[in-house]
């Protein structure tokens, strides 16, 4: 391997040194330590903190600021720059004119208002952030400081910072469009938000910006299969009024691309949020791999996850607002451990490594069809047909898996499944009778190519491969069937899709009933178990990654056969 080969993402950070360790510099160079880059620095002041306030701040002055950005810059070209606190208009301006020469991906964090609503910078400096703006890929403000650069007022609240979901939304756009920024990442630890105001806003608009929530929010779901349920989550009655969720809204070219919802975490130890976000940021950016799918996406969950998952995992320090824990990520790994905050990393990631090519399969227009009661009958009778088929092979799978086993859990885990498959096969049978279809008939119908290809792969695969790719090979059928079911179940809410009259209505309550959804959990159970216990490497991951494409590919072909009747 070449020296450049080896060479870390040089990430650089210009900001304000905090004495007490939590913030500014020292935070963001533990960051970039944790995600395995580079750091070097420019210094713009030195404060005298602690955990409980600012003592002092000694300002560096502008010549020497650039004088160290000449000097790291000359050396080693960084891949991304992070702004911090710039303390003054001086350095503001003139780090400015010295950005433009350069060709690197630029986040700020504006550091003008604090977490307790203090200005941090003088108003001067404020107006000399408008020549910086237009330069900055990325821009991390919190809800006060949106409004202070935008003159936003809330027409619902005194408190201009308690704003609702539908302010929050505008607010960002507004923000976008007046700083030039190229992507803005509005903040929401300001204010809280319900559920009620989320459901609301996605069936109102019906945007086609994704909606991400945190995983594990037991008190909202009333089942959690997997990741992209949360654009449909079905929230509990009792818990959709209470403000108690945090949105970040990401808008870019003033538009909406998603909201990252969670629920605020109970922590006292926050001090250095925003540095660490936006440092994060710029890590996620110079460490995702070139030309990937949803790239946008991915950098924003991966830095807020790793925030979130920091405060999570803080320590006590000092007398006032203590750190976060920026050393969580200390030991490498391919995937992040379940916790309380994501109990499904594995599928999450599965789900999220080609968003397009899930939904391609789970919204396929077959299922579409199927579920407004349009689907011709004769296309439904050939997919229930090749169904029973591959229900064969599933089944022949989960044996082999049960074979493989080496514990009595794995065993029962692979046995209770293949139980399911074989009633599962029965409804089958029951449904070609109501189609005036024998059993004779149902037998002696031969496999189909899509059929035939999609069997043979997931037999390869488990008699190749070991336990694991196997549990992959049969994983996106359990899954994709189980969210087929719940977003049908969610149309017919919605009045986009009927269960009156419509011919498939069975199958639509079997697949969104409690029997299916359970084996789904359970299957999801068991991989993230065994996950958890022999945490994948990166090319490991890769290959059970590229296995769960395979199969979703094979599964939208499955659907195209039903479609256009192919033999």
């Amino acid at each position: 391997m070449s020296l450049e080969a080896k060479k870390r993402p040089h990430i650089l950070t210009i900001a304000g040194s905090d004495s007490s360790g939590g913030a500014g510099i020292q935070a963001d160079l533990k960051t970039i330590e944790a995600f395995g880059c580079h750091g070097s620095s420019v210094m713009t002041a030195l404060t005298a903190q602690n955990t409980k306030g600012v003592q002092g701040v000694h300002e560096i002055p502008a010549d020497f600021v650039i004088q160290q950005l000449k000097s790291v810059v000359s050396d080693d070209y960084p891949r991304c720059i992070k702004l911090g606190m710039l303390t003054n208009s001086s350095i503001i301006l003139a780090l400015s004119k010295e950005l433009k020469k350069l060709d690197t991906i630029v986040v700020l964090d504006p550091v003008m208002i604090s977490t307790s609503g203090h200005t941090l910078l003088p108003e001067d400096a404020i107006q000399a952030m408008n020549e910086l703006y237009p330069l900055v890929d990325y821009f991390t403000p919190n809800i006060p400081e949106a409004i202070k650069l935008t003159g936003y007022s809330s027409r619902t609240s005194e408190n201009s910072s308690q704003l609702n979901l539908e302010e929050m939304i505008e607010l960002a756009k507004i923000t976008n469009t007046k700083t030039r920024a190229f992507t803005v990442l509005l903040k929401g630890g300001h204010t809280s938000i319900s559920g009620r105001e989320i459901l609301e806003i996605r069936k109102r608009e019906k945007g086609d910006y994704e909606i991400f929530w945190e995983e594990g929010d037991d008190d909202l779901d009333t089942i959690e299969v997997l990741s992209l349920y949360s654009s449909y989550k079905q929230i509990p009655q009792s818990k959709q009024e209470e403000k108690e969720l945090v949105v970040d809204v990401l808008v870019n070219k003033g538009e909406v691309v998603a909201l990252f919802v969670g629920k605020k975490i109970d922590s006292n130890n926050t001090h250095g949020t925003g540095c660490t976000l936006s440092t994060a940021i710029a890590c996620a950016h110079a460490t995702q791999p070139r030309d990937v799918p949803n790239a946008i996406l991915r950098i924003f969950k991966k830095a807020i996850s790793y925030t979130k998952t920091a405060i999570a995992s803080s320590y006590p320090f000092g007398h006032g607002h203590g750190p976060l824990n920026h050393a969580h990520l200390s030991v490498r790994r391919a995937l992040p451990p379940p916790t309380k905050y994501n109990p499904h990393p594995f599928v999450s990631h599965l789900i999220q490594s080609n968003l397009p090519l899930w939904k391609s399969y789970v919204k396929h227009p077959f299922v579409v069809q199927l579920g407004k009661g349009t689907l011709p009958k004769e296309c439904f009778e050939h997919y229930i047909k090749q169904d029973y088929h591959y229900l064969k092979h599933y089944a022949r799978a989960h044996a082999l898996g049960a074979y493989k086993a080496s514990t009595f859990e794995d065993i029962k885990a692979f046995t209770d499944i293949a139980g399911h498959i074989a009633r599962e096969s029965e409804m089958h049978v029951s449904y070609c009778e109501s189609f005036g279809i024998s059993l004779d008939q149902l037998q002696s119908t031969p496999e189909s190519a899509p059929c035939a290809a999609y069997a043979r792969y997931v037999i390869d695969i488990g008699t190749q491969g070991d336990i694991l790719d196997l549990y992959m090979s049969v994983a996106s059928c359990l899954i994709g069937y189980g969210e087929v079911g719940l977003w049908l179940k969610k149309q017919v809410e919605l009045g986009e899709a009927k269960m009156e009259g419509n011919l498939y209505k069975k199958w639509m309550e079997d697949y969104s009933g409690k029997d299916f959804l359970g084996a789904v959990e359970r299957g999801i159970e068991n991989l993230e178990r065994r996950i958890a216990e022999d945490p994948p490497t990166e090319a490991r991951l890769a290959r059970l990654t590229a296995i769960w494409h395979e199969c979703v590919r094979l599964e939208s072909a499955f659907w195209d056969m039903g479609l256009n009747l192919i033999k």
